[in-house]
């Protein structure tokens, strides 16, 4: 009896041990996995990897002309503009598609971090608190505005005229660091330009800071909004940059030549003149 009772204790044992050994080698394959996913993800978006899946995917926040910004093709919404002229012009170098994601700017380098996208080209300038790998600007610093009501144009005439007032800007935005330099103002961030020409509208801010390019497109749209020409911002922020996912050296190296490229060429301000241009058409079709 005792033996049977000691050979049943054995088998046990033995059971148990081979199941945890069977465990651990499941674990250790879904840590393997896990790794090899990893692993995958990353050299998804290095200049390799675009090239192997064959697509380049580009985030942007087409709200922003001549930048990018929408428009209707042959009546089917289009995104475009000179970021996506330069989007496409990376991706045939690359030998590859160019896929472009809209997205609100607030959520462009949180797509980057997480793989869901190759470059962000959004009229984006490298600051210190952005984690991403940024190339060489692509544009030269730019001015940015103030757009208010048509009825405060003798209420906001400078600067210091916003003290106790609100301003709106994008969020995560240049323009948003720039309404927070503007001594007495408070500044409400959102996400979309369209909202704040809203909230400017219904009086839920007093001014909306863009860059001029922007500004003179959504002054020809809203006949009851005005620039408030005497005053230009500036930050000195060096121009836009395009972004790519931290420690993407590669390819960051890979689009400075590019962005060299493009300079020598004068293909950047070709396709800037170029979106100006079509900006105009759409809002003379409006």
């Amino acid at each position: 009896m005792k033996k049977k009772i000691s050979l049943l204790l054995v088998l046990v044992m033995l059971s148990s041990i081979l199941l945890a050994a069977c465990k651990k080698d499941g674990a250790n394959e879904q840590v393997d996995n896990l790794l090899n996913n990893t692993e995958t993800e990353i050299e998804s978006y290095s200049l390799d990897g675009i090239k192997n899946k064959g697509k380049l995917i580009m985030g942007t926040s087409a709200d922003y002309p001549p930048f990018e910004f929408h428009i209707m093709v042959d009546g089917k919404d289009t995104i475009v503009g000179f970021d996506i002229e330069m989007g496409k012009y990376i991706a045939d170098k690359l030998g590859v598609e160019l896929e472009i994601r809209d997205m609100e700017f607030n959520n462009l380098l949180g797509g980057l971090s997480t793989g869901m996208l190759d470059i962000v080209i959004a009229g984006m300038v490298n600051e210190p608190d952005r984690e991403a790998n940024f190339t060489k600007p692509y544009d030269s610093d730019g001015v940015h505005k103030i757009l208010i009501r048509k009825s405060d144009q003798n209420r906001f005439q400078s600067e210091a005229d916003f003290n106790g007032a609100t301003l709106g800007a994008q969020t995560g935005s240049l323009q948003k660091d720039i309404a927070k330099g503007i001594e007495g103002a408070t500044v409400k961030e959102l996400p979309a330009l369209n909202t704040l020409i809203m909230e400017l509208k219904t009086e839920k801010v007093d001014g909306v800071v863009m860059s001029v390019e922007a500004a003179e497109l959504y002054k020809e749209t809203n006949e009851d909004i005005v620039i408030i020409e005497k005053v230009d911002l500036t930050h000195g922020d060096g121009g836009p940059s395009i972004a790519l996912k931290t420690g993407n050296d590669e390819l960051t190296e890979y689009i400075n030549e590019i962005i060299d490229e493009l300079i020598e060429l004068n293909l950047i301000e070709k396709w800037k003149a170029e979106a100006k241009e079509l900006s105009d058409q759409e809002v003379k079709g409006n």
